[in-house]
């Protein structure tokens, strides 16, 4: 909600901003954000999971760790590498994959505090296919949009920080 919504409304399609952000901000779909993986940890100018074109299609392979909500998303907002030969900040693009797509397979991991109730997940996907439509924004220009949609979060943070401040000040 904070960080997908916001992201696809700034940088996606006006069909994107009707079939995903929307229904988001209606309740009407969940979204994970595929950014860490295995090797990488936060750092995602280092990742390494791929998305190739072949005709109308992205055929996608890799791995996402520590993917909150991955077991109950409808869709994922994945960051993945479009251009292996581009320098590191560069040539990482952003595709919408729906999580019930073939080839994706999401693993939680059992929590101490809450073992029966997870919400990390690894997701490993193994030539998944999705429409090349399912692009946000630019080709290649993943890191810039990742900048912005991260200052979603951080804002969400910063307003919820207020507003538990106000609330125990007003108590």
């Amino acid at each position: 909600l904070s960080i997908v919504a916001p992201s696809i409304i700034d940088y996606g399609t006006p069909e994107q901003v009707e079939q995903y952000a929307m229904p988001i901000l209606r309740g009407e779909l969940t979204a994970c954000l595929g950014m860490s993986e295995p090797g990488a940890g936060s750092d995602l100018a280092a990742l390494s999971c791929r998305a190739v074109l072949e005709g109308d299609e992205w055929v996608i392979t890799g791995q996402k760790v520590w993917t909150s909500g991955a077991n109950y998303a409808d869709f994922c907002f994945l960051f993945c590498r479009t251009d292996p030969d581009a320098p590191k900040h560069k040539g990482i693009s952003i595709v919408l994959v729906p999580m019930d797509t073939p080839g994706i397979t999401v693993r939680p991991l059992p929590e101490i505090v809450h073992p029966d109730e997870p919400d990390l997940n690894e997701v490993f996907l193994d030539e998944v296919r999705v429409p090349a439509a399912n692009l946000v924004g630019e080709l290649n220009n993943g890191w810039a949009m990742a900048n912005g949609s991260l200052a979603h979060e951080r804002g969400m943070v910063w307003v919820t920080a207020v507003m538990g401040l106000e609330a125990a000040v007003e108590t």
